[in-house]
């Protein structure tokens, strides 16, 4: 049979065949991949300005949307090309393989043209200092963005270079058109001289020894660190709490108004000028000791860490032990914070300031649950590592600057999120408030930021806050945001600096608010545990 030959009851592609192949799967591939790019590009495009509308007009004074569209045709003309050149190339007649040729050659033209579009629309972004979700470009930012949109070209084009040289061999003219010529071709040459190292095989080695190790530590061992590391299983402790709170009716003094001094004019004057103020009549002193009363919790009727307390100790289950029945023994309640591209990503959690562990410390001396004494974060991108049911109830996220997460680690984080965790974030300052209200867009699009009413869950059990979370600096705003999913609040974010008040020293808050910010704490990982466990409990 033609192309094949029968061996052991299978048929095997000769040498011919195989030339064929060689030369025509990789043609297919990149056809694929072209038509796929001119079909997306204006979706990704439009999708692109939908999350940031700001560089709309920007960007169409330069002309990118009309740069972008020459980019599609471009590449969809490009893909039919080596579609045709791949259905066509197993007929093995000379037409096929000069539309191969053209085929590999206009992946080259492409590239130079997508290029062009990348460094152009990336250029006035960053040139016009245009913000990203939230974002302004900086240099090192600007270099990440064109390597995430380039590499991909870059492999197409070497795959295109390669097939390329292999269609001006001698044995692809043989199969191709019956080429009588038995001398190397251009492509033959080519690859001998790759083989050999051409004239001067020691520098040509010592090149390419060069260029390959700097490519291996700046861009291949970078992208394959991403996908490795190994991360402890999440293990909440075991027991039986109660999560109910006591509130104590709290009335502080009332200050001592000044009154107003009265002026007589005339005593005998038949027009008085004693006119009554509102503040001296009784109904607005009732209405004053009314508006002051105020609640607070008691942690003593809460509980203790000697689990002496009337209540119980933090947990659910009903008992006085603490901790969640569906927990583990001897567990640690571990703080785990995100790490991302950005500044500040680990505000306050070195040695001396230690917010993380004076946080841990605290809850430790709270509630009596065991707590781990060492610092503790990883990438996002960690997320999917841990074993379902066991993964963080919550993670911790905060920063003073630009949020670059890449679009991967955001649908890791997503589906964390809606698979039971929840995202604590911490407002460092009011350009980390703008880049995270850009953050959550990405992580929910359509989806906005909601006021926690004061009397949420969060803010009652096992520690009360009438009026919320205490505001703290305002970077972000009075008052805490979060996003619910399912009922269930998957984002809690404090617009405050709250990790300020667990720094040792306290950043030079007062001691009570200090204490309030803390007892926060304690609440959102209340909240975090007891639902993690209802809704993953089927894996445990």
């Amino acid at each position: 049979m033609r192309g094949g030959r029968l061996q052991g009851g299978f048929c095997r592609p000769d040498a011919d065949s195989r030339e064929v192949l060689r030369l025509c799967v990789p043609a297919g591939l990149l056809a694929v991949v072209a038509i796929l790019l001119a079909v997306r590009l204006p979706l990704d495009y439009g999708t692109f300005l939908e999350n940031n509308p700001a560089l709309g007009l920007p960007l169409a004074s330069e002309r990118v949307p009309g740069l972008l569209n020459i980019v599609s045709i471009f590449s969809g003309f490009c893909g039919a090309w080596l579609l045709a050149a791949f259905l066509t190339g197993f007929s093995r007649k000379r037409t096929a393989l000069s539309m191969l040729r053209k085929g590999y050659l206009s992946v080259a033209a492409g590239f130079l043209v997508y290029a062009y579009a990348v460094l152009t629309a990336t250029g006035v972004i960053f040139d016009r200092s245009l913000p990203v979700g939230g974002v302004k470009a900086d240099s090192v930012l600007l270099f990440y963005w064109r390597w995430h949109l380039l590499w991909p070209a870059l492999a197409a084009l070497t795959v295109a270079a390669l097939g390329y040289v292999w269609a001006w061999r001698r044995a692809a003219s043989r199969v191709f058109g019956g080429d009588p010529e038995r001398g190397p071709a251009a492509g033959d040459l080519v690859l001998e001289n790759l083989r050999t190292h051409g004239r001067d095989p020691r520098f040509r080695k010592s090149m390419l020894h060069s260029a390959t190790l700097h490519l291996l530590v700046i861009v291949i061992l970078p992208f394959l660190l991403q996908f490795l590391g190994c991360v402890e299983p999440y293990r909440v402790p075991k027991g039986s709490g109660n999560p109910v709170v006591a509130l104590v009716k709290v009335i502080p003094p009332k200050p001592k108004k000044e009154r107003k001094k009265k002026y007589i004019v005339n005593p005998n004057s038949a027009i008085s000028f004693l006119i009554p103020h509102l503040d001296d009549s009784m109904l607005m002193q009732k209405v004053d000791e009314d508006t002051q009363v105020t609640y607070q919790a008691d942690p003593n009727r809460v509980f203790n860490a000697l689990g002496t307390a009337q209540a119980g100790k933090m947990g659910a289950g009903g008992g006085k032990t603490g901790g969640w029945p569906d927990g583990m023994e001897n567990a640690k309640v571990r703080f785990i914070r995100m790490e991302y591209n950005g500044p500040g990503w680990d505000d306050g959690m070195d040695p001396v300031k230690r917010a993380d562990l004076n946080f841990l410390d605290t809850f430790h001396k709270l509630t009596g649950f065991k707590v781990a004494t060492t610092p503790e974060s990883h990438p996002v991108r960690l997320l999917k590592k841990y074993p379902k049911g066991y993964a963080p109830p919550f993670v911790y996220m905060t920063g003073d600057g630009g949020i670059n997460v890449p679009a991967g680690e955001i649908r890791i984080m997503r589906d964390y999120l809606n698979n039971g965790g929840m995202l604590f974030a911490d407002c460092g300052s009011p350009r980390w408030d703008r880049s995270f209200r850009g953050f959550v867009q990405q992580l929910f699009p359509g989806e906005s930021l909601l006021v926690i009413a004061d009397d949420d869950p969060l803010f009652q059990v096992p520690y009360a806050f009438p009026n919320g979370a205490p505001p703290l600096w305002h970077h972000g705003g009075n008052r805490a945001l979060g996003i619910k999913h399912t009922g269930r609040w998957v984002l809690f974010y404090h617009p405050g600096d709250i990790n300020d008040a667990w720094k040792t020293g306290h950043s030079g808050l007062d001691p009570k608010l200090a204490e309030g910010a803390t007892q926060m704490g304690v609440n959102i990982v209340y909240y975090a545990f007891t639902h993690y466990l209802e809704l993953t409990k089927k894996y445990r």
